[in-house]
């Protein structure tokens, strides 16, 4: 007799013995990532800070002569956010979301979890709150050594903007791991699966890489190309408003960030409710 229970907990706690050890070396490549970021940025700050190029700028500019000054931090700084440390966890969410249901149709594995008195949509769901919650327990170690790296290192005791990125980077996380779950649920194959899924995160990595050289910032410092910014309208990544969020702690804080972190949330809620109900109704090769 199928259970009517919409959670399984023993498809639950099989993912994470299967998984926890994924989990856990991308924390630790992300935690080491931190470190080698900020102990870098602290490094050419410092430098920066120290050197005679710094005082010739400040007489120019009181001189009323404007001209570009490179801040390598400031690139590396950005590109940590919105390439560095993206692809451990796009990795982990590619090969995860594909795994948990579209290779185990191919496989013929979700015959037997069928075939216990767990119904499709209890394995849907376990394995939405699966997809939910290793990338929130992940983000959250990363952003607390990111936390303690600033206040050790960089002697930056102010958390806010941090915690904020993080949580960002989370919202997105979970974009792109929803519409991994969707082609994982969408297709019996898991090759097709991988390709949709996989597809569009390289995608977003890619064009997230090259936009990153047409952000203001790097523009701005003569480093950057302005045309290159097209590619942050092509991709999800492009609505991670790290600019913005930079603000919050200050007294101007720049709200542009929140709509698009909603929009995010809201591509993320539909495609994981697209993927449990495709799922739940499609035909399956049992």
């Amino acid at each position: 007799m199928k259970t009517t229970k919409l959670f399984s907990r023993p498809l639950f706690g099989q993912n994470i013995r299967t998984y926890w050890f994924f989990a856990v070396a991308v924390a630790l490549i992300m935690s080491m990532m931190s470190s080698v970021v900020t102990i870098a940025i602290n490094a050419i700050q410092t430098d920066l800070a120290g050197g005679t190029d710094t005082a010739i700028f400040e007489r120019m500019e009181k001189m009323g002569l404007e001209i570009p000054r490179m801040d390598p931090s400031v690139i590396l700084d950005t590109m940590y956010y919105k390439v560095i440390v993206l692809i451990p966890i796009f990795l982990l969410v590619v090969v995860v979301a594909n795994a948990l249901i579209a290779s185990q149709v191919d496989d013929g594995s979700m015959a037997y979890i069928l075939s216990t008195p767990t119904e499709r949509r209890a394995v849907a769901f376990t394995h939405m709150v699966f997809m939910l919650l290793v990338p929130l327990v992940v983000t959250g170690i990363v952003c607390g050594v990111k936390c303690a790296l600033n206040e050790q290192i960089a002697g930056d005791a102010d958390a806010a903007a941090t915690v904020v990125k993080f949580a960002g980077m989370y919202v997105l996380t979970e974009a792109v791991a929803a519409i991994c779950y969707l082609g994982s649920c969408l297709f019996n194959q898991s090759s097709r699966a991988l390709i949709f899924g996989g597809g569009i995160t390289v995608w977003c990595f890619i064009a997230s890489l090259l936009g990153v050289f047409g952000s203001d910032k790097l523009v701005d410092m003569g480093v950057g190309i302005d045309e290159l910014d097209i590619f942050n309208r092509l991709t999800l990544v492009g609505l991670l408003d790290i600019t913005a969020m930079e603000t919050v702690g200050s007294s101007v804080v720049n709200y542009d960030f929140v709509w698009k972190l909603g929009v995010l949330a809201g591509i993320a809620v539909v495609a994981y409710t697209a993927g449990a109900l495709a799922f739940w109704r499609k035909d399956l090769p049992l």
